[in-house]
């Protein structure tokens, strides 16, 4: 069934077994289930052992992998690409924040203040969306110290509508697009003012005590660093804030994202979309894990794969066959029909752009395994994962490659020592709270908040709730004691002017 008129076919029919879901050697339970393609099943992530978040710390010494969102594609299963990675020194980071995302870090309990450094591979929506929801309100939780951000330079690739400045419809039409993180950065932060600046009538910003350090600076600034995919430098940053001088691990080293508490994070050239995309490597402790991101099979993520030990996890996009995209898309099966032939050449064409095929990635596994360095743990992910297309990717996978490998989903966990992996399915509630507060120094307040109100009579000082509303606003506003005599609204009134309280 390796031919792509095979696996048409067999989307015609829902009970035709289409094979062996297994993990191979690799020191977990097998997932094995011979399965049929049902769109409604994911027989691979279903069998593996269950983990309870909150029941189990990350082990010293140890690195966890969760995959907080896995597709490529809107699908309620999975959401856009995210990993989280934390490690068994306190130190945890976020690769790609991609949409809805942030829903799965909810459910499994992680807190604002554990997402503060993240490293986007790229600038896609797909890979960035939530990143809005973890800078606005994150700073509403305990993420009260600022968001530092990673991420590509600029393309450096010529507009071809620019044509001296004209022959353009389009009002903003450069020769050269400022396109690169600190442009994202920049712009990020304005497009998030009104958001910001009416969240700032409670505070934002740690205080120092209890033998603990204030935050360098506000849950609302940022600290950008730029990575040049070119050249592999890390000089360039931008900040909103005078009082941050550098990230916490800043290194002048070429190649080096961030580098402090014993981790260090590399980065490589990926080829993806346009100049730009890159792929990490986190190493710690003996341990190590690459992170792709999207791209084109490439050299780099070889040669980077090569290099020191060999690597424990290794998670690599890869793309469901354009055959298998059209029919699942539009549910077309005749190869003659011309809007299945259009969307083929469509799905050829974004391939070509910007994706690792199945086999692709079976071809880098092999390799490595050939030169001694292939990794403990190979992940698929940024993938449709369901019973038939998974069990076709292994089947490509294999047919380069027989070592540990595995497809991911959301909720998906890895742990990894120096002495075991263990692949789990994290189990979690659907109508999860935002996680629990856990950065030390909550016990030591925070700053007065950007709008603030120095009224002593103020019941909510030194919060001003109400501090960013014209009078006329104010004057339309529905008289509490009208609905609830009773309520905190009406017996706690917010003073007018001067302390001196409205007269009922």
């Amino acid at each position: 069934m390796s031919d792509k008129f095979s696996r048409r076919d067999a989307l015609k029919f829902s009970g035709a077994a289409v094979g062996t879901l297994a993990l191979h050697g690799c020191g977990f339970s097998d997932a094995n289930a011979t399965t049929t393609p049902a769109p409604d099943q994911n027989t691979l992530f279903a069998n593996l052992p269950s983990f309870v978040p909150q029941n189990e710390p990350v082990a010293t010494g140890a690195m966890r992998i969760s995959f907080m969102g896995t597709s490529v594609i809107e699908r309620r299963a999975q959401q856009r690409s995210s990993v989280f990675v934390e490690l068994g020194n306190g130190d945890s980071f976020v690769f790609d924040i991609g949409s809805g995302a942030v829903s799965n870090y909810v459910a499994m309990g992680v807190p604002w203040s554990k997402m503060r450094k993240i490293f986007l591979t790229h600038l896609h929506g797909d890979h960035t969306s939530d990143l809005t929801h973890v800078y606005c309100f994150g700073p509403q939780g305990d993420g009260k110290s600022p968001l530092y951000l990673f991420g590509p330079s600029r393309s450096g690739l010529r507009n071809p509508d620019y044509v001296n400045g004209a022959g353009s419809d389009q009002f903003y039409n450069p020769e050269y697009f400022e396109d690169g993180m600190l442009d994202f950065a920049l712009h990020f932060r304005e497009m998030n003012r009104w958001h910001t600046e009416s969240q700032s009538f409670v505070g934002t910003r740690w205080k120092s005590g209890n033998g603990l350090p204030a935050a360098p600076g506000d849950g609302y600034d940022v600290y950008a660093t730029e990575l040049d995919w070119m050249t592999g430098d890390s000089s360039k940053r931008w900040t909103t804030s005078k009082f941050l001088n550098d990230n916490p691990g800043f290194t002048s080293a070429k190649g080096i994202a961030y580098q402090n508490n014993g981790v260090t994070i590399s980065f490589f050239p990926a080829i993806h979309g346009r100049n730009g995309s890159i792929s990490y490597k986190l190493e710690w402790n003996g341990l190590s894990m690459i992170f792709t991101g999207d791209t084109k099979p490439n050299n780099f993520l070889v040669t980077s794969a090569l290099t020191g030990n060999p690597v424990d996890v290794l998670i690599s996009e890869i793309v469901v066959n354009p055959d298998v995209w059209v029919t699942k898309q539009s549910g077309i099966t005749d190869p003659t029909s011309p809007t299945y032939i259009a969307g083929l050449d469509n799905a050829e064409a974004v391939q070509v752009n910007s994706h690792t095929p199945q086999m692709a990635f079976g071809y880098i596994l092999k390799q490595l395994e050939l030169q001694g360095k292939a990794p403990r743990l190979g992940v698929a992910t940024h993938f449709q994962a369901e019973d038939d297309t998974n069990s076709w990717a292994l089947e490509d996978i294999r047919s380069w490659y027989s070592g540990p490998v595995t497809i991911a989903t959301d909720l998906m966990v890895i742990d990894a020592t120096h002495g075991a992996i263990q692949v789990r399915r994290a189990i979690v509630s659907d109508y999860s709270w935002s996680a629990k507060w856990t950065d030390p120094r909550q016990s030591n307040g925070t700053y007065d908040p950007k709008y603030s109100d120095p009224q002593s009579c103020n019941p909510y000082h030194p919060m001003g709730p109400l501090n960013q509303f014209d009078p006329y606003l104010l004057a339309n506003e529905i008289d509490p004691c009208l609905y609830n005599k009773s309520g905190f609204m009406c017996t706690q009134p917010y003073p007018t002017s001067s302390c001196k309280l409205p007269t009922t």
